[in-house]
């Protein structure tokens, strides 16, 4: 048995105190003459509690004593069981249905019920029970324990979250890190090099493997972390080795050696990587030996290995080259630690303390870890408390542990041994969780709150304690873009505090890898890997039950079931096909946690949990409602809903649950009527419903929800209804306050915002038409993020800023903003992009908003401003801001910049001193500056959004890794030949960058390849997020599946330069809701596609005649044509030349518009005519057309015809006068086109005749008289041009008898253009009777110049409106 497990006893007696407590006086109690009872045993525990700090104290080297106090703590459990059955089998007394009878008239119906045989049954319990309490506790007094009271329970001090997610400094190990750099530099020839870091426990091996992993040295190599574990199987190393080079979703599933090895040598050839092995066990020669086997099979590859472990056995076993021994810090660095942390230099009695602390922080054995504890814990004790730690029988007790490290854990045992008892069970229980688990903060304080250890209120108290204990920690330091979000705190515990979790709570939970062993301790607690399967008997008294890594296994019915004393289910990491109807067998049940539930219903049953107080249904996609009695789980404090697409509206009883202090709707986008449920919410702390489009109009229910700390109604419909937001005044406690909206149309902010002392996170984006921030905004002293980005019209935003010390995060994107006040110096991120010089609102005039830069005399203040102020900034954005015309050589200063954004600026060049920001590692350049002013970067750093891929000189690794950390809205990646392994690709985590929307992926054709493109772009699998997908260059023949298959909001696909790509299997592609814009496929001649097409709205095919080929052949039925793309409005075939049967437009029916460009021979296809009778518009271009096909006059619906550079077509066919509804006609570089036919005057609907670059033409018809609608006549550079319209005879002979004659252009004219034609000498006759004429351009046409500058002409042209006339 574990020797601390004894110290949990004080901690769970006073869990059970209280609830015996709890029904003292109570109604129940005193009807079944039972306060008696419970007074007696009240009195018992508080007795035996009096001695509890003396036994702990002494259990640490007393095995009697140990045992004693397990028999009291198994005691504990026992009367704890059986006060919550007892309060279970009256609840229908203390809960009565109001519905049914008034309370009064109920009780007197049921209590001569219940005072029959349950009051027999309950008392004799209760006897019993004290009975054998008192031989427990009579036992006490053979141990002589001394009476102690609480009042001296050591205090364990409040940090603050935040400070405890700053990136902690490492002590000592740089030194270490270049001396194992060096060591691996020297052995690089080597096709295999092992290095491993031994050391005891906590040292900090992990935190110098990573240091080297991290290192700039080891960029361009494929890296892979492998966590071994005590448990070390080879197959599960050799599946996550496969896995984490080859990308895949899922652990890689080989279950046979061979298969491991056959795979590993395909991935590992000709690469160079590099594989951390951390915490490594394995002492068996062989096994080890199996292991180095295994990681050299790869050919021509180096491959680099760094192990670490406790044993230095292990690591000789292992090393190819000289392990390293990792050293203890110096007592001199503990006791510095100590005193940070201890905040020593601020004690009074420092001095006599200081020779106390010089012997502790001997005693932490060179462990950081133990002397950030033990610090800690130091900082609220007296001297005198000191001098007890440092003289703790617990650095001189026994331990079973491994000698190397017992002064290690005798550290951490002490620190565990002097905390408070509630803080020891809170602790304690974190052993449920697997080793290495990120822990949800609020989960956890939920169950401890289930469990009876703790309330909400103190569960963040705790939580704060135990970070600054270091037995908790934050699993990654806080984003700067997101300093605030409750959300995703994250929390974890170092391994070996993780083993004192465990070694505290050895005898209370069992755990996957012990096996079937239930029977031989009563265990509480239980994390299994099988959900498959009943629960056994013997496990019916666990209290908490976690199920890991079960994502495979379907939620057996009876998985849980017969654990009728549970509080905690925790099902999350199980597929819930449906949640089991038994589910209200658990009675005691507080904390169910059952997500993606895979059924349209929840079962009734649940809402007889009438104990609940937490209920998580996150992503059940296809629930469609709650049960209708959920109202009854009254008790019920937190339920979260998330991205329950199907649930339309809450159930009429859930009003009825008015303890609620955490609702989360978010991404509901079907659910409705919430406002008359929030009525009755007063206790809500934490409201989600953002990206709710249905919610309707709530800030009166809001404002009566005085007590919320979180609210969320980003674009939510309620910012879109132009309300106020007066109600936001009475919400004073607010931490956390986010109304964006793109749609927003409120316009003002409550004055009283300004007294929201405790507001930390403020998000107003999109508050378009906001015009001033509340006059006291600057009194937000702990305001720490604010967006007021896209808020255009706030005129004084510099005022508002100042006195905002705290602000860490300030994101002004299109604002109005010209300098930046001086106390902004914590600012951290910082977003100044497309700065406007004033107000102006967008929908008003958006030509003004778009040309509103700030002007260069601005920048120059606030660049400078920035450089030499904003010593903490880590992110910069400039971008679009024009009028930015140097950066100064200051921005050196910025020590600290992460990321600098200057794209769309006009800047010519760089300073050289951008080079010596070490920290720097993201620079956008888009549009930005030549090449050749951007200075050389360092090794660290690239610039965006143009990646270029470089292979080091020897082949063996590219720079693709650096993409890593990246994740820009818009990326192009070129020379993807120079990839040099699949591993590289998988490393970037493409698919999880999720703010790209812009995609390009370029390979250059005609050059050698390090691996298969297939090969890599398997592993470059974009973010579903993905917009505009551009791939060129590729060489395989065939696509991988998820192209476009798994991007469901992709919107253009261009796919460009593929000369060996044969085959696009799309038939899994895209579902019916997807519809793109616009597919161009260009110069993939070879390419066959094969499935229902994409569904998109432009395509365009350029040379890739056999993309039409295989439409051609695959015929699709007419009764599924209209299913096949009834999107299409537009395509476009090029260069194209066949020959082609044309049978393709099938798969466009109803296509309104059609390009044929260069497609050879266009005059056969009679089916061309069906397939297109409802085109409107038509192109035909053709150098080598010797004649337009005759379909041309066949197609009715026509509108728009254009006929370009097709010079061997020498008129227009006949048949074309049957257009009647043609609109338009254009005639371009149709050189051998001389006349245009006399029927033109029959196309009645012609509005516009352009004639463009038509040499033999003389002139047009006569019979354009006749066309009545025609607007425009625009003809250009037809040199042969003689006149504008042919003589008739009866105009000759009407100017032979001086007769007037009438227009020969159409009297509807409205725009007459003539330019380049040099051959005409004078306008037909009538031209002044053409009073529709609005606009005469004659340019070019020196031949009418003598006619244009006689007075007779002039006075014609007069009336004309506009007149551009020039030679």
């Amino acid at each position: 048995m574990a020797t601390l497990g004894g110290m949990l006893a004080a901690a769970i007696l006073k869990v059970v105190g209280d609830q015996v407590g709890s029904l003292i006086g109570g109604q129940i109690a005193l009807q079944m003459n039972l306060n008696n009872d419970l007074k007696k045993m009240k009195m018992a525990l508080e007795s035996v509690d009096a001695v509890l700090e003396d036994a702990e104290r002494r259990s640490i080297t007393d095995k009697s004593t140990r045992l004693w106090l397990k028999r009291l703590k198994d005691f504990m459990y026992i009367i704890s069981d059986m006060i919550d059955e007892f309060e279970a089998d009256t609840q229908a007394i203390t809960q009565p249905s109001a519905r049914k009878f008034s309370f009064k008239k109920y009780l007197a119906n049921m209590i001569p019920c219940l005072t029959i045989g349950p009051n027999i049954t309950m008392a004799n319990r209760m006897k019993n029970m004290r009975d054998d309490l008192k031989v427990i506790t009579d036992q006490h007094k053979e141990f002589k324990l001394t009476d102690c009271t609480n009042a001296n329970e050591p205090k364990v001090t409040d940090i603050r979250e935040t400070s405890s997610t700053l990136e902690t400094q490492i002590i000592g190990r740089t030194e270490e890190r270049d001396i194992i750099l060096a060591s691996l530099s020297e052995s690089m020839t080597k096709d295999i090099t092992i290095l491993p870091i031994y050391g005891i426990g906590g040292l900090g091996k992990t935190t110098l493997a990573k240091m080297v992993y991290n290192s700039s040295q080891f960029n361009e190599y494929s890296q892979v972390w492998v966590y071994v574990s005590q448990t070390f199987d080879l197959i599960k190393i050799g599946n996550s080795i496969i896995s984490q080079l080859s990308e895949k979703d899922k652990e890689s599933g080989y279950t046979g050696k061979q298969m491991i090895h056959n795979s590993l040598e395909k991935l590992l050839a000709n690469k160079k990587i590099l594989i951390v092995l951390d915490d490594l066990w394995e002492e068996n020669i062989s096994r080890l030996e199996e292991l180095k086997d295994m990681l050299k099979v790869g050919e021509s590859s180096k491959v680099i290995v760094i192990a670490t472990t406790r044993s230095e056995g292990i690591a000789k076993k292992m090393s190819t080259i000289q392990p390293y021994k990792l050293a203890p810090l110096t007592d001199d660095m503990c006791w510095s630690i100590i005193k940070q942390k201890s905040a020593f230099e601020s004690r009074g009695d420092k001095e006599q303390l200081e020779e106390i602390g010089k012997v502790i922080a001997m005693k932490c054995a060179g462990v950081a870890l133990a002397a950030k504890s033990l610090g800690h814990t130091l900082q609220s004790m007296k001297s005198g408390q000191w001098e007890s730690v440092r003289d703790s029988n617990i650095w001189t007790a026994p331990s079973l542990e491994d000698t190397s490290s017992t002064q290690v854990l005798a550290s951490l045992k002490l620190s565990y041994s002097i905390l408070p008892s509630y803080l020891k069970l809170c602790f304690a229980y974190c052993a449920i969780f697997p080793k290495g688990h990120k822990i949800l903060k609020d989960d956890l304080i939920h169950q401890w709150v289930s469990l009876g250890f703790s309330t909400r209120e103190l569960g963040e108290k705790y939580i704060s304690q135990l970070l600054g204990l270091s037995f908790l920690e934050h699993s990654k330091p806080s984003s700067i873009v997101a300093l605030y979000d409750e959300d995703i705190i994250l929390l974890t515990m170092h391994d070996l505090v993780h083993d004192l979790a465990r070694s505290v709570m050895d005898d209370e939970i069992i755990l996957v890898v012990k096996g079937n062993n239930a029977e031989e301790s009563c265990y509480h607690y239980a994390l299994l890997d099988d959900c498959s399967k009943p629960l056994g008997s013997d496990l019916s008294k666990i209290r908490a039950l976690r199920f890991m890594g079960c994502d495979k296994y379907k939620l057996h019915d009876d998985a849980f079931s017969s654990a009728k004393s549970l509080r905690v289910l925790d099902l999350s990491e199980c597929t819930i096909h449906k949640l089991s109807y038994c589910i209200d067998d658990l009675k005691q049940l507080r904390y169910l946690n059952t997500p993606r539930v895979q059924d349209a219903k929840i079962p009734d049953s649940i809402t007889k949990l009438s104990k609940l107080i937490y209920l998580n249904l996150h992503g059940s996609l296809t629930t469609l409602a709650l049960p209708e009695s959920i109202g009854e789980i009254e008790g019920l404090m937190y339920i979260d809903l998330s991205s329950c697409f199907g649930i339309t509206k809450l159930p009429e009883s859930f009003r009825r649950l008015q303890k609620l202090a955490h609702l989360d709707l978010s991404n509901c986008s079907s659910v409705e009527g919430i406002s008359v449920f929030l009525e009755s919410l007063t206790q809500l702390e934490y409201l989600n419903l953002s990206c709710c489009p249905h919610i309707g109009d709530i800030p009166e229910v809001l404002g009566g929800l005085s007590k919320l700390q979180y609210l969320n109604l980003s674009n939510s419909s309620y910012l879109e209804c132009g309300k106020e937001t007066e109600f936001l005044g009475a919400l004073t406690k607010l931490e956390y306050l986010n109304l964006s909206s793109w749609n927003c149309e409120l316009k003002k902010l409550p004055e009283s915002l300004g007294g929201f002392s405790q507001l930390k996170y403020l998000n107003l984006s999109g508050w378009r038409d906001m015009k001033k921030l509340p006059r006291l905004f600057g009194s937000l002293k702990n305001l720490l993020h604010l967006d007021l980005s896209h808020c255009s019209m706030i005129d004084d935003v510099h005022e508002a800023l100042v006195g905002l010390t705290g602000l860490q995060y300030l994101n002004c994107r299109e604002t109005h903003v010209s300098s930046l006040p001086d106390d902004l110096t914590k600012l951290r991120y910082l977003n100044l992009s497309r700065l406007r010089n004033i107000p102006v609102d967008f929908s008003d005039d958006p030509i003004k908003y778009e040309f509103n830069s700030l002007p260069a005399e601005n920048w120059d203040s606030i660049v400078n401003y920035i450089c030499s102020n904003l010593s903490e900034l880590e992110h910069l954005d400039l971008s679009g801001n024009i009028y930015i015309e140097k950066i100064p050589e200051s921005i050196c200063s910025l020590t600290k910049l992460h990321t600098l954004d200057l794209s769309y600026c006009d800047l010519r060049m760089l300073p050289e001193s951008i080079s010596a920001i070490g920290s720097l590692k993201f620079l956008y350049l888009k549009d930005c500056c030549g090449r050749r002013g951007i200075p050389q970067l360092g090794s660290s750093a690239i610039s965006l959004p143009h990646f270029v891929v470089r292979a080091a000189a020897d082949g063996s690794s590219s720079n693709l890794v650096l993409l890593k950390p990246t994740d820009p809205s818009e990326l192009e990646i070129t020379e993807l030949e120079n990839v040099t392994s699949a591993g590289e690709a998988h490393s970037i985590k493409l698919m999880e960058k999720r703010r790209i929307r812009e995609l390009k992926l370029e390979w250059t054709e005609g050059v050698d390849r390090f691996v298969d493109d297939k090969m890599l772009l398997e592993k470059l699998v974009p973010p579903s997020t993905l917009s505009r997908l551009e791939i060129c260059g590729y060489s395989s023949v065939i696509f991988p599946g998820w192209v476009v298959g798994q991007l469901p909001n992709l919107d253009s696909l261009v796919l460009r330069e593929m000369a060996n790509l044969e085959e696009w299997d799309i038939s899994y592609s895209t579902g019916e809701e997807n519809v793109l814009t616009r597919v161009q496929i260009h110069d993939c001649s070879m390419l066959r596609m094969k499935g229902p097409l994409p569904k998109a709205k432009e395509w365009e095919i350029i040379c890739s005649d056999n993309v039409l080929s295989s439409w051609d052949e695959c015929i699709v039925p007419h009764t599924c044509a209209s299913s096949s793309s009834p999107v299409t409005t537009k395509l476009s075939v090029s260069d194209c030349k066949g020959p082609h049967q044309w049978r393709w437009l099938q798969h466009f029916p109803g296509l309104p518009s059609l390009s044929i460009n260069n497609c050879g021979d266009l005059t056969g296809s009679p089916d061309i005519i069906q397939l297109l009778c409802s085109l409107e518009e038509l192109w035909l271009e053709g150098e080598d057309m010797e004649e337009l096909p005759i379909w041309l006059g066949e197609l009715p619906s026509l509108k728009n015809l254009t006929i370009f550079n097709s010079n061997g077509v020498k008129e227009l066919n006949e048949n074309m006068r049957q257009l009647t509804k043609l609109e338009s006609l254009q005639l371009a570089f149709c050189e051998s086109i001389s006349a245009v036919p006399h029927w033109l005057g029959e196309l009645t609907s012609l509005k516009t005749l352009w004639i463009h670059n038509s040499g033999g033409l003389r002139s047009l018809p006569a019979s354009i008289q006749q066309l009545t609608s025609l607007q425009e006549i625009k003809i250009i550079k037809c040199h042969a041009l003689e006149h504008v319209v042919a003589e008739t005879e009866e105009g000759k002979m009407k100017l032979a008898d001086d007769q007037q004659r009438e227009s020969a252009l159409p009297t509807s004219l409205k725009r007459l253009c003539l330019s380049g034609c040099d051959g005409i000498k004078s306008f037909p006759e009538g031209i002044h009777q053409l009073t529709n004429l609005q606009d005469l351009e004659i340019t070019r046409c020196s031949g009418l110049k003598e006619w244009c500058e006689l007075e007779e002409t002039k006075t014609k042209l007069a009336c004309i409106e506009t007149k551009h006339i020039w030679f």
